[in-house]
């Protein structure tokens, strides 16, 4: 490979290794105290009594009406895009700066409106697990993309230099070694 060539590599290399180095902390901060059971919490919850016009929602948009108007001049976060039914008919949205959870009561016509805002921690590692919306989605692919590119121009760069060669293809081979031992014993 030309020298030319190799600094356009070790560049690209440098400018997406910098670009990406943010989120990159984030990411293995969050996943390695995720995998110690630091988890965050919500800093605060909040409970809204609700008074329904019409039997119990099935469907998220008739739900997300109701959760919307009673939230409505509260200042809360806008309702996540997230969204799942839970067994018991309980809609509940999330995201990574709240959940909100919409339950029937036994009383006919009564539900609890419950609104829990999460603390950083708990929002970081929600970006990390992909439940900050799109902009956060795409910026993690983003990462990954370059993560590989950061990988592979490293590799192209050190097999195209003599006095690292040999090396870098021993360790490539004893890290391949290594993947089929771990994935076999696993």
């Amino acid at each position: 490979m030309k020298a030319k060539a190799r600094l356009i590599w070790m560049k690209l290399h440098a400018y997406f290794a910098c670009f990406f180095l943010p989120i990159t902390l984030l990411y293995i901060a969050t996943g390695v105290l995720y995998l110690f059971d630091i988890k965050g919490g919500v800093k605060e919850t909040f409970e809204y009594s609700v008074t329904l016009t019409a039997p119990w929602p099935e469907s998220e948009s008739k739900a997300k009406q109701i959760v919307e108007k009673e939230l409505k001049g509260k200042s809360h976060a806008t309702l996540p895009d997230d969204y799942y039914l839970e067994r018991g008919g309980i809609h509940d949205w999330y995201g990574y700066k709240q959940e909100v959870i919409l339950k029937p009561l036994d009383q006919p016509l009564q539900a609890m409106l419950i609104v829990k805002e999460h603390d950083l921690w708990h929002q970081l590692l929600l970006i990390h697990k992909g439940h900050a919306g799109n902009v956060f989605w795409i910026f993690g692919i983003g990462l990954g993309i370059s993560l590989a590119f950061s990988l592979i121009s490293g590799v192209v760069v050190s097999l195209q230099l003599p006095q690292l060669k040999k090396q870098s293809l021993l360790s490539i081979g004893l890290g391949l070694l290594v993947l089929i031992v771990v994935f076999i014993q696993g």
